[in-house]
């Protein structure tokens, strides 16, 4: 049974509650729960919402606060100040709610999680709940941005761009991925941007191969080959931004990196270039796998038959990670086929990863795709991913992201005292 055709129903959402580190009473950052935000707009903790769908009456659950909280936290909001900020219909205390229910006694409740099912149990014992119904309805809305939401995109994507192009302007031999990284936050802050979409990754040299790296701990190798790998975006509103760049520690690709480089632009341009409404996205990735392909034979890394290659998968050895993704209150957020006003990533890379390349290349029946003596000149690039935020247009795409990404505009920004 749809939620349309039930006779009556609720939804029933909770928001993230305050947490503290462990044995202590000292707050962890807050950061609401994307679904609950996106429908309504609450940024603060121990909040609850009902949706009746008799009465299309929205009841916002205000959380008990002990009185002695305004000592330590400040003063809450009153009833007025509530609607008026959510512009919701009733105001409703937490202690209130069981009677709330019992008072719109619904056919059975929608909610998102197995959690939420649990603690609305509780409170309604006797409730049908459903868990299967809310959460697709809410992904497939969250695809198709507002353009409010586009808006806040925009404004976050401009600020973390600085904060990428402050990092290649005052980076300087001898600084750490921990420095890096700082400086990413701290221009952030500048902009007006003080959360992190999540954990920024600060991969030099060699470990600009793992995806992942975020111990952002060591120092940055003085090496004319290396790279520095920066995937890093500010959250502002819930809303965040993924950027990716890739910059030469010395200021100056050498011509192995160099060539690796264009390789991932090469790849990253052939599919923005493709990108409008009716497009669809797995089209989009083996697009870019292809152009990987041709350009590795090119340089002579891979060899055989292109088709080949890529039947038998053979450049995952170098790229093993999605094209890109949908963006938004999550930095992996609800997915889809292409339509207007969709944002989202679109990030290839290219990666000497020598935990996959010796699976690889010694795998049986797969030594000879590999040329290992021109592999092995340019191993020490590390890892190269360019990824850049996008918004589908009617006819086409916008790129949200304002980091200069060509060779010689990033070699000439790192020029500037």
């Amino acid at each position: 049974m749809g939620m349309e055709a039930a006779a009556s129903y609720v939804i029933y959402i909770r928001g993230k509650d305050e947490k503290t580190r462990d044995n202590t009473d000292v707050d962890l950052e807050f950061r609401q729960e994307s679904n609950f935000f996106y429908l309504t707009g609450v940024d603060e903790p121990g909040f609850q919402v009902v949706f009746d769908s008799a009465s299309e009456r929205v009841y916002l659950i205000s959380p008990n606060v002990p009185e002695s909280d305004v000592f330590w936290k400040g003063p809450t909001h009153d009833t007025a100040e509530l609607l008026a900020l959510y512009n919701v219909d009733e105001i409703v205390q937490e202690d209130d709610l069981p009677r709330l229910l019992r008072t719109l006694n619904p056919t059975f409740a929608c909610v998102l999680n197995d959690q939420h099912q649990a603690h609305l149990a509780k409170i309604a014992p006797t409730l049908t709940i459903n868990t299967q119904l809310l959460t697709p309805a809410i992904n497939e809305a969250r695809l198709i941005k507002f353009p409010w939401e586009i808006d806040l995109i925009r404004q976050v994507m401009h600020g973390s761009s600085q904060a990428h192009i402050a990092l290649m302007q005052h980076f300087q031999p001898g600084m750490t991925e921990a420095h890096l990284a700082a400086l990413f936050r701290w221009n952030c802050a500048i902009h007006q941007i003080y959360s992190q979409a999540y954990l920024p990754i600060v991969a030099s040299g060699p470990r600009a191969a793992t995806l992942h790296y975020s111990k952002n701990n060591q120092k940055i190798p003085d090496d004319p080959h290396s790279l520095v790998l920066v995937d890093a975006g500010g959250e502002k509103g819930c809303y965040g931004s993924d950027i990716t760049r890739t910059f030469p520690v010395r200021g100056v690709f050498s011509e192995e990196a160099k060539a690796i480089y264009n390789i991932v632009l090469n790849m990253q341009q052939t599919v923005l270039s493709h990108l409008k409404p009716g497009i669809y996205w797995t089209d989009m990735q083996r697009l870019a796998i292809r152009v990987l392909c041709h350009e590795l034979v090119k340089i002579g890394i891979l060899v055989g038959d292109q088709d080949e290659l890529i039947q038998r998968g053979v450049p995952s050895a170098f790229y093993y990670h999605g094209l890109g993704h949908s963006l938004g209150l999550d930095v992996h957020d609800v997915g889809g086929p292409l339509e207007k006003n969709m944002v989202l990533t679109v990030e290839p890379g290219l990666y000497f990863n020598d935990a996959m390349l010796n699976i690889w290349t010694q795998f049986p029946g797969y030594q000879d795709y590999f040329n290992r003596s021109i592999l092995a000149k340019y191993r020490s690039v590390g890892g190269v991913r360019i990824e850049d935020t996008i918004v589908i247009t009617e006819d086409g795409y916008e790129n949200l992201t304002l980091v200069p990404k060509q060779v010689h505009e990033i070699e000439a920004l790192m020029k500037v005292p």
